[in-house]
């Protein structure tokens, strides 16, 4: 019975770890388009102000 409930906290562990990996790496890739876009943005605008 100890062995069964070491093998699910086990489990939880593992899902609760791959949960927090998944939801920083989708934090990174959201953080990376806003960025890009923001630089686009600016680039955009800077080259429409040229003369």
């Amino acid at each position: 019975m100890i062995h069964l409930t070491l093998i699910i906290v086990d489990f939880l562990t593992g899902l609760l770890a791959a949960g927090a990996w998944a939801l920083v790496m989708a934090g990174g890739a959201i953080a990376a388009l806003v960025l890009g876009g923001l630089a686009g943005l600016a680039l955009l605008r800077r080259w429409c102000r040229r003369p």
